[in-house]
C-alpha cells in the first residue's frame, strides 16, 4: 500500500495486484482481505482500534447458507484454523446439532426446528483472531477524509497519516465513517427500529446450569412469543471434560426505543420483564451472575441507496452497506456474498482493457449490494414486526422458509 511517507503514488505496481485499502477489521473486512490476498491483490486493512481485542465485547453468529461460499474464497490456512472460532466444537454435528429449535414462549413446547445443514455458530472475536493471520494490518487508524484523484484515492487519518490506494472498501460497520463520507452525515445515520436486544455472556460455574442450556440445544435455541423473544446457547468450551467451566450466552429481543445499558444495570433491566419467556429460558436469564458482560441497545438499520463511488473506486460492504436486524441470521451471510461479488468485480477490473469496463464492473457490484441488501433489510424488519407486533408468527420467513436465503 503506497503512502505519502514510504513511496510515490503510481497506478503501475510490481506484480499483478491492484492496491486495495479496507477500512474496518470486523468480519466483513477481514474476510475480504483474505479473499483478495488469495487472488494476488495488494491489501491493507485500516482499523481505528489499537489492537484486535481492544473491545472485549463478544457474541456468537451462525454461519449457515453462505458457508459454502466462504470456503471457496478463503485460503486453506484460514480454513484449517476455522474450528478455533466455533462456539462448541466438541459436537457430532448431526441433524439435531445442525438445526435451530423454536419453543413456544407461553407453553414451553417445541414448536418446530429449522434445519441448517453444515452450519457452525462462531465467536465473532475468535473468528477475527483467526482471520487476521498473515494480513497487513494498520491499527489505530481513524479515518477522517477520502479524497479522490484521477487514477487513485487518498485516505487521510486523524493521526496525520495519508495513504494512496487504487480501491477502497468501507467495511466499518453499521455506523460506517466511509458511508458518512460518501452520502453525508445525516443520510448515513442508521435508523431506530423500535426493537431492542440484550446480549449477555454467562459463566455460571455450575455444570447443571450449563446442562440446562445444553438440553434445550447444544448450539442455540429460541423461545418465541409476541411479548418477548429469548435465545440461549454455548459461547465457549473452556475445558471439554468440565462442563462447569463453560461459558454460555443468552439474548432477549423486545419492543423498546432508545435503550443503551451495560453491565449489572443491563442485566437488571432485562430481567424486569420476562413475559412470554418460558422455562427454562426464564431461569437461564435469572441465574445470570452480576459481573457478567451484558449490553442492551436498540437495534438499528440503514436502507442501502446508491452512494458516491468516485468512479467506482470506493465501495461499501457488510454492515456498512446494509445493517439489518439479526432475525434468521442473514446479515453475515449477505456480507459474505458482498465479498464474493467484490472479488469478482475487482478481478474483472484487473483484466479490463479500458476505464469504462472497469466502471461497469464496479457499478454492477454496487447495484447488486443495494438491491439484495435492501431486500434483506426489509425482510429483517418485517420479521420483527410480524413476530413482536402483529403476532403473525406463522407468516414469518422464520416459519415458512427457515434460515435459508430469501434475498
Amino acid at each position: 500500500m503506497a503512502t505519502q511517507s514510504d513511496k510515490s503514488c503510481s497506478t503501475q505496481h510490481q506484480g499483478h495486484g491492484l492496491r486495495v485499502a479496507i477500512v474496518g477489521a470486523g468480519l466483513t473486512g477481514l474476510i475480504t482481505a483474505q479473499a483478495l490476498k488469495k487472488e494476488g491483490f495488494e491489501v491493507t486493512v485500516f482499523e481505528r482500534d489499537s489492537r484486535i481485542d481492544e473491545r472485549q465485547r463478544d457474541w456468537t453468529i451462525l454461519l449457515h447458507w453462505a458457508m459454502a461460499t466462504l470456503r471457496e474464497i478463503l485460503p486453506e490456512h484460514i480454513l484449517n484454523n476455522f474450528p478455533k472460532s466455533y462456539a462448541n466444537p466438541h459436537l457430532e454435528f448431526n441433524e439435531w446439532d445442525e438445526s435451530v429449535p423454536f419453543y413456544d414462549g407461553l407453553t414451553g413446547e417445541l414448536m418446530f426446528r429449522n434445519p441448517v445443514p453444515g452450519a457452525r455458530r462462531i465467536s465473532r472475536l475468535r473468528l477475527r483472531q483467526v482471520l487476521v493471520d498473515g494480513l497487513d494490518m494498520q491499527w489505530g487508524k481513524d479515518l477522517e477524509q477520502i479524497i479522490p484523484g484521477q487514477h487513485s484515492v487518498e485516505l487521510r487519518f486523524k493521526d496525520g497519516n495519508i495513504v494512496t490506494t487504487d480501491y477502497v472498501l468501507g467495511a466499518d460497520g453499521p455506523f460506517s465513517k466511509v458511508r458518512e463520507l460518501l452520502v453525508g452525515v445525516e443520510d448515513a445515520k442508521p435508523l431506530p427500529s423500535g426493537f431492542s436486544i440484550a446480549n449477555c455472556i454467562c459463566k455460571y460455574g455450575d455444570a447443571e446450569k450449563v446442562n440446562t442450556v445444553m438440553r434445550l440445544h447444544p448450539v442455540f435455541a429460541v423461545s418465541m412469543s409476541s411479548l418477548n423473544m429469548a435465545g440461549c446457547g454455548v459461547q465457549t468450551v473452556l475445558d471439554p471434560s468440565d462442563v462447569s467451566t463453560w461459558e454460555t450466552f443468552w439474548v432477549k429481543i423486545f419492543r423498546g426505543h432508545s435503550v443503551s445499558l451495560h453491565g449489572p444495570e443491563a442485566i437488571e433491566y432485562t430481567k424486569k420483564d420476562m413475559a412470554g419467556i418460558c422455562q427454562p429460558f426464564r431461569s437461564i436469564l435469572e441465574w445470570t451472575p452480576k459481573d457478567s458482560p451484558c449490553t442492551v441497545s436498540e437495534m438499528k438499520y440503514w436502507m442501502p441507496t446508491l452512494w458516491e463511488t468516485h468512479e467506482g473506486r470506493v465501495q461499501l460492504a457488510g454492515d456498512a452497506a446494509h445493517p439489518m436486524l439479526p432475525f434468521r441470521g442473514q446479515g453475515l451471510q449477505h456480507a459474505i456474498v458482498d465479498v464474493e461479488k467484490y472479488l469478482i468485480a475487482l478481478k474483472q477490473v484487473r483484466g479490463a482493457e479500458n476505464t469504462i469496463a472497469k466502471r461497469e464492473s464496479m457499478k454492477a457490484y454496487q447495484e447488486d449490494v443495494v438491491k439484495r441488501g435492501g431486500e434483506a433489510v426489509t425482510q429483517s424488519l418485517q420479521e420483527a414486526q410480524r413476530a413482536l407486533e402483529t403476532n403473525e408468527f406463522d407468516e414469518t420467513l422464520t416459519f415458512t422458509q427457515g434460515h435459508g436465503r430469501s434475498a
